[in-house]
C-alpha cells in the first residue's frame, strides 16, 4: 500500500509541477531556447516513461520509508536537532558525489553498444521540454535512484536534508529540461541550466553533468549555444 502511495505522490508531483512550470514560463513570456518542432505523440511517450519512473521510485522510497520506520538502525538517517554546519556539508558532498556519479553513467549510456538499451527512451525527446524531466527507461531510473538509496545506508543525513534533497532533484530536473530560459545567467555560472542540457539533446557527445558544469569543463564535454548552435 505504501508502494501504490509512493508512486501516485510521485507522479502526481510531477504532472502538476510540470504543468504549472509550462504555464508559468508562457506567461511570463520566457525565452524559448531551442526552436526546433518537438516530435508528434512525443507527450504521450514522455508521461508513459514518467508513470514508470514513479512507480521505481515510489517502490524504493516506500521500502526505505518501511525499514526506516521499523528500525531505524538500517538507515542512517536522523531527526536530531539540525547541527546546520554538518548537515549541510553532507547535504553538498551527496550532491558532489551524485554529480560525479552521473556524469560518468550518462557517458557510459551514451556508448553505442549501450545507448539503444537505457538511455534511447529519455532521447527521443531531441527537444526538451518540462515533460522530459521524468522520462526515462526503468533500467536507468533504477541507476538514478540507486546512489541516494546507497548513501542513506553508510552516511548520516538528516530527514529534513533528505527532504531538500529530493526537492532540489526535482527542481533541477525540471528546470533543465524546461527549454525556456527560466534563469538566464544560470546558464553561465557553474550550475546546469536549460540552456546546457538541451544543447546536451541536440548533440548527444555533450554537456553529461547532472548540477554542476565543472566536470564538462575538466573533461572536455562542454558545449555552449555560441560555440555549437542548435
Amino acid at each position: 500500500m505504501s508502494s501504490l502511495i509512493f508512486s501516485l505522490s510521485i507522479f502526481i508531483r510531477y504532472l502538476l509541477f510540470s504543468f504549472l512550470i509550462e504555464k508559468i514560463s508562457v506567461f511570463s513570456n520566457l525565452k524559448k531556447i531551442d526552436l526546433r518542432k518537438r516530435k508528434t505523440n512525443i507527450l504521450k511517450n514522455e508521461i508513459k516513461y514518467s508513470f514508470f519512473s514513479s512507480i521505481i521510485f515510489g517502490i524504493t522510497f516506500a521500502y526505505l520509508f518501511n525499514l526506516w520506520t521499523d528500525n531505524q538502525l538500517f538507515l542512517r538517517i536522523h531527526t536530531e536537532e539540525l547541527n546546520i554546519v554538518f548537515d549541510l556539508i553532507s547535504m553538498i558532498l551527496f550532491l558532489l558525489i551524485h554529480d560525479f556519479y552521473y556524469y560518468w553513467l550518462h557517458r557510459i549510456m551514451h556508448h553505442p553498444k549501450i545507448y539503444r538499451f537505457v538511455h534511447k527512451a529519455h532521447h527521443l525527446s531531441v527537444t526538451n521540454s518540462v515533460w522530459t524531466s521524468f522520462s526515462f527507461h526503468p533500467l536507468e531510473t533504477i541507476f538514478q535512484v540507486l546512489p541516494l538509496a546507497i548513501w542513506i545506508y553508510f552516511f548520516n543525513l538528516h530527514l529534513y536534508i533528505l527532504i531538500l534533497v529530493l526537492l532540489l532533484m526535482t527542481i533541477s530536473a525540471t528546470i533543465n529540461h524546461l527549454n525556456y530560459d527560466l534563469f538566464p545567467k544560470v546558464s553561465k555560472s557553474f550550475l546546469i541550466g536549460s540552456e546546457h542540457h538541451a544543447l546536451h539533446h541536440s548533440k548527444f557527445t555533450k554537456n553529461y553533468g547532472l548540477y554542476f558544469t565543472y566536470l564538462d569543463n575538466v573533461f572536455g564535454t562542454s558545449a555552449s549555444k555560441n560555440q555549437e548552435p542548435f
